[in-house]
């Protein structure tokens, strides 16, 4: 017998780390395992499970393994609460955004902002990238980017960090 659990299909296209680019639908839960309201591409992508579903135009389903996805672009179409939860009003005081140009393999930059919703103590860039999450958004002139981190090359931050209270003096000091 055939259990299905219902889906929400959204449009996506996926570039993977040899240079092809898989478009089709990803299918997000009306329900987050973690967190209460519905599965953002972001969750999904950073879940637990190695193989995702991409469903094709010709409705055939292609298994892709997430370890070689470099980046996820949504469809125009996509409302940007499936992309990625609204951190800017779940972050209050925390929440900013980093201008950053990235590095992706010897063809592809992405100049863009992250957003973040991270404590003053965890405010660098570097603090962000070494967070356990796989995937991250890049907010482009063209619309949101998810993107793997294992396949940054490089990433350059636009501005300094925060300056922390007690390093308020040396707020001049290197970045990220």
């Amino acid at each position: 017998m055939d259990h299905v659990i219902p889906k929400r299909r959204i449009d996506v296209l996926v570039r993977l780390e040899n240079g092809d680019t898989v478009a089709g639908g990803a299918f997000l839960n009306y329900i987050d395992a973690i967190h209460r309201g519905e599965q953002t591409l972001l969750d999904k992508l950073n879940d637990d499970f190695t193989w995702f579903p991409i469903n094709g135009d010709d409705d055939d389903v292609e298994l892709l393994n997430r370890r070689h996805v470099v980046l996820v672009q949504p469809g125009p179409d996509v409302p940007p609460e499936l992309v990625h939860p609204d951190l800017e009003r779940e972050g209050g005081e925390h929440f900013r955004r980093e201008g950053v140009t990235l590095r992706l393999g010897s063809d592809l930059m992405i100049e863009g902002r992250i957003p973040m919703n991270l404590p003053e103590e965890f405010s660098r860039i570097s603090d962000f990238l070494n967070f356990p999450q796989d995937f991250f958004v890049v907010e482009t002139p063209d619309g949101p980017v998810l993107v793997s981190k294992v396949h940054v090359i490089s990433l350059t931050p636009h501005e300094n960090p925060p300056a922390m209270p007690s390093d308020a003096g040396n707020a001049d000091e290197g970045r990220g």
